[in-house]
């Protein structure tokens, strides 16, 4: 049996399990396992995705969006309409069969935009280019899901469905867990959830974890816990772009089904103009102005909680190795001037200063 054949078996033996206080350990080992086999069939393939094939595209400016969608939904006249880039457009399925990049400019950004190939059901079980496609979406700060009008929440549900697969989470949260292990004692739950503890002790036993102190918090879930110890598991934030809305009437409907998604046409410039916006505020960009004998006109855009040490970087990795210190102006200073180091974390619209050794 191949990792599918056995992740389905296991998930089969889950459904037919009534659940009660006595099978709570047997279905946290069933769960425990079957993330266990995805962590192991995920770490091969993206090992198995490093091939090229125009889909290693090196990171250029701010940070990256990758647009994920089924095969034609638009994706291709998004990013033709929102950056100017020629990506191919038809009326046939597949157009793109590579990584197309491009670079939308906005408000002192520059946030790179990848056309991604349109993926099939069963994507992350490899079918098409499936593994390639969600390998980049990995690398991505943003996933952009772009979704047809006539028909979004069946593909809403199934592209969601295909990245939980490939252990890529959206707009959540990582596990509030906590553990320390021990060489030696006796393992110590303090369990704040609703979980059972015969499901939490399965859990840690598949995972090898016998001495430790284990603190699990309020409002944690089976599958919370469960990802906790599966390393492969990615945390990305996720907008929703429904396209083609001048192919329905009722809006007010797709509204109401989807509160928080963004409504567009490229027949329609201003729903263009305000995914632009949506976009660029996803990243919570700030501002950071350098100073030498004067202060840059031109700020670098970083993102919320950069640290000096990632100004550093950003401008030349000498100036990281050859780091002395800075002074900083602006909300993150105690003080106009203030001597800061690399671990300083910088505020919009501060003004940094860096001296080398």
């Amino acid at each position: 049996m191949n990792y599918d054949e056995k992740i389905k078996a296991l998930e089969e033996e889950i459904i037919r399990t009534q659940k009660n206080k006595a099978t709570e350990k047997h279905i946290g080992l069933l769960m425990a396992k079957i993330a266990k086999l995805r962590r192991e069939k995920i770490k091969e393939q993206l090992k198995s995705s490093k091939s090229g094939g125009g889909f290693d595209i090196p990171k250029t400016g701010d940070a990256r969006v990758a647009l994920l969608g089924f095969p034609s939904v638009g994706k291709s006249s998004l990013l033709n309409a929102l950056t100017g880039k020629e990506s191919k457009v038809s009326y046939y399925a597949f157009t793109t069969v590579t990584v197309v990049p491009s670079i939308l400019e906005i408000n002192g950004a520059k946030i790179q935009l990848l056309d991604l190939p349109g993926i099939l059901e069963d994507a992350s079980k490899g079918r098409g280019r499936g593994k390639e496609v969600l390998s980049v979406i990995r690398t991505s700060d943003v996933i952009a899901m772009v979704v047809e009008a006539t028909n979004p929440m069946a593909q809403y549900k199934a592209l969601i469905k295909e990245l939980e697969e490939f252990n890529i989470r959206v707009n959540t949260e990582p596990p509030k867990i906590r553990l320390s292990k021990r060489l030696n004692g006796p393992l110590k739950i303090y369990n704040y959830s609703n979980l059972d503890e015969e499901f939490i002790k399965a859990v840690l036993a598949e995972n090898k974890i016998n001495s430790a102190d284990v603190y699990i918090p309020e409002g944690t879930t089976e599958q919370n816990f469960v990802d906790f110890f599966n390393d492969s598991i990615v945390y990305k934030k996720m907008i929703l772009i429904i396209n083609k809305i001048d192919l329905v009437n009722d809006l007010e409907s797709l509204k109401n089904q989807f509160p928080e998604a963004i409504l567009v046409s490229t027949f329609f410039p201003d729903t263009l103009e305000k995914l632009k916006i949506n976009i660029y505020n996803s990243f919570n960009f700030i501002k950071i102005y350098t100073k030498s004998d004067k202060i840059s006109e031109d700020p670098l855009i970083m993102k919320k909680g950069a640290t000096v040490r990632d100004v550093c970087l950003r401008i030349h990795k000498d100036l990281y190795r050859n780091f002395k210190y800075a002074l900083i102006w602006g909300k993150s200073a105690k003080f106009p001037g203030q001597r800061v180091g690399l671990d300083h974390i910088m505020e919009d619209g501060d003004i940094i200063q860096i001296f080398t050794k």
